[in-house]
């Protein structure tokens, strides 16, 4: 759905729609190589709780995740995008990444908005964990009080913070260090 589509359906009476699919970051791709991160496969993502399921409200708005999938779910597609970008998925390598979504949220009131996500990351090499870390990501933004602005707005801000959660993962010294480390 377009932007122009989802502000005029937003502004007459609220309404869904899914988060958008996002392309792979130059800034990820570019942290990966340079710091030669051995390829990756992806496990599970699982959410840690109910209330981080398929949607999140702002306002009349309800966003849900795409196509079925749960945030949880989204955030696994979200590494999928920017290893596969690298060269560094490999579904057959020893290294795997699990994930729980632990925390996602939006607060926004009629001047400013905020919103957070954060997961448990696992790394695992032949099904042993070699690091288990705690990572999360927020952000703040201004809001209008024009309800379709505000709710565009803090979808806009919410699905770019899938992508520096997954960048701060693959960016973070230790996890580089435990992919790298031989075994």
């Amino acid at each position: 759905m377009g932007r122009a589509a989802v502000l005029l359906c937003l502004a007459l009476a609220g309404c869904s729609a899914p988060v958008a699919e996002l392309p792979p970051s130059l800034e990820t791709i570019r942290v990966l190589r340079e710091q030669a991160v051995p390829p990756l496969a992806l496990g599970t993502f699982t959410s840690g709780n109910k209330a981080i399921g398929r949607s999140i409200s702002v306002r009349l708005g309800v966003l849900h995740a795409p196509k079925g999938k749960t945030f949880a779910e989204f955030l696994g597609a979200t590494f999928e995008t920017e290893l596969k970008a690298a060269g560094k998925l490999d579904p057959a390598s020893p290294l795997r990444i699990d994930a729980v979504l632990n925390e996602s949220r939006i607060d926004e009131d009629f001047k400013k908005g905020g919103g957070a996500l954060g997961a448990k990351v696992t790394l695992l090499r032949g099904g042993r964990a070699v690091l288990a870390k705690d990572y999360r990501v927020d952000a703040k933004w201004g809001s209008d009080w024009i309800g379709a602005i505000a709710i565009d707005q803090a979808f806009t801000n919410y699905n770019g913070l899938y992508a520096q959660l997954v960048r701060k993962v693959l960016s973070d010294p230790e996890f580089v260090a435990a992919a790298k480390q031989v075994p």
